[in-house]
């Protein structure tokens, strides 16, 4: 089994916010949130569902995502 470090976990949420960013979305939710969202419409959501059920199945629907550009 792999561990996955928290800097790794953090770089992957920052990644599935740029992809959430492409695909339009800008609202703040958690990845299983999101993942409920895109699944009945997943042409809406073709950059960020893939990164969706991977980090959902890795257990990390708890994880806050924020898609909206900082600044």
């Amino acid at each position: 089994m792999k561990v996955i470090t928290h800097k790794q976990i953090k770089l992957a949420i920052e990644h599935l916010a740029e992809l959430l960013r492409r695909d339009g979305a800008s609202q703040t939710h958690t990845v299983q949130e999101w993942l409920d969202a895109a699944q009945p419409t997943p042409g809406q959501f073709p950059s960020s569902l893939p990164a969706l059920e991977v980090l959902g199945l890795l257990g990390f629907g708890d994880e806050v995502v924020q898609p909206e550009t900082s600044g």
